[in-house]
């Protein structure tokens, strides 16, 4: 898609997505440039809890260099995925910040980072 339609069209694409799968008691997993848009960011906030799951850049690209389909997703750069997980992580961490209820590690256990995610989402009902 992004190679016909640019990264705008990708990104609003992104924005009609985001918006049509929204409903009460969804788990939406976004890419990583959803917070781009402040239309996004606004949209999430207001629909429900936004959860940063924050790792490194080196764990990151090491994920992403071993999904199957890492072939499949462009680099934003042309440069080696490591390197480009650091700028980008550079460049967007503030966003991340601004737009996340909650920041949870993703870096510990997956059981872990479950925990974490349902305790702040626990006491997010609660207050």
């Amino acid at each position: 898609m992004w190679r016909e339609e640019g990264w705008e069209g990708f990104r609003a694409r992104e924005t009609e997505s985001l918006k049509a799968v929204t409903a009460p008691g969804t788990v939406i997993a976004t890419g990583g440039g959803m917070i781009l848009a402040e239309e996004n960011c606004r949209f999430m906030q207001e629909q429900g809890q936004v959860i940063w799951l924050s790792a490194s850049p080196e764990v990151l690209a090491e994920r992403l260099e071993s999904e199957p389909e890492a072939a499949q997703r462009p680099t934003l750069t042309g440069r080696p995925i490591a390197d480009e997980m650091s700028d980008v992580l550079r460049e967007r961490a503030h966003l991340y910040q601004a737009a996340a209820h909650h920041q949870v590690n993703a870096m510990q256990s997956p059981e872990c980072v479950v925990e974490e995610i349902l305790l702040s989402l626990s006491l997010a009902r609660a207050s």
